[in-house]
């Protein structure tokens, strides 16, 4: 069964990483690029106690048992928890992703092919490059502007779809100056 897409805030989160494989390591950075706390313990370390306080405990052991273990107190907990390469025992995928800025874009196989979803995110590297990063940073400073001036929703869309045809044939993001004058052409014509 495929996995719901959710992009959730885990800015000052404290998240526990128990095992130190690449793999677990390589996700615990991720963490960090989000914003996470993270505790980084092995197995031999581990009792339940620690698993209090924790939002996200992501595992990655040699041992079957302390797996399944951990899996049970997290979810008995209401833990989110990810065991790297036992989709069956975590209550969420990590997704492979990109990011330029806020702008995210993510792909998970529901854990049937890591490699499928590692080459998706590279292909989407094409798409999702810095400059798109940029104008997501832009348009959200104009988006209650444009929510002000055009109170239809539909208008709203319209407003926003064309700054963002206009940005990507302009050889940069468009200036303050330039948004403002898009805007009132824009306001003309809905």
């Amino acid at each position: 069964m495929a996995f719901f897409p959710m992009f959730i805030d885990i800015t000052g989160a404290n998240c526990l990483v128990i095992g130190d494989t690449d793999a677990v390591l390589k996700r615990s950075d991720a963490l960090l690029d989000f914003g996470a706390k993270v505790k980084v313990i092995t197995k031999d370390e581990f009792t339940p106690a620690d698993l209090q306080g924790y939002k996200i405990v992501l595992v990655d052991t040699d041992d079957e048992e302390i797996n399944l273990q951990i899996s049970m107190l997290c979810k008995d907990a209401g833990i989110a928890v990810n065991i790297v390469g036992k989709p069956n025992l975590g209550t969420f995928s990590f997704p492979s992703y990109l990011k330029e800025g806020n702008l995210v874009g993510a792909f998970s196989s529901s854990g049937h092919s890591n490699a499928l979803a590692t080459f998706l995110t590279n292909k989407e590297k094409e798409v999702l490059t810095p400059k798109l990063g940029e104008l997501n940073e832009m348009l959200g400073k104009w988006k209650q502007p444009i929510e002000e001036l055009f109170p239809m929703k539909s208008a709203q869309n319209s407003a926003f779809e064309q700054l963002i045809d206009y940005a990507l044939c302009y050889d940069g993001i468009p200036t303050d100056e330039e948004v403002e004058e898009l805007l009132m052409s824009i306001s003309m014509t809905l």
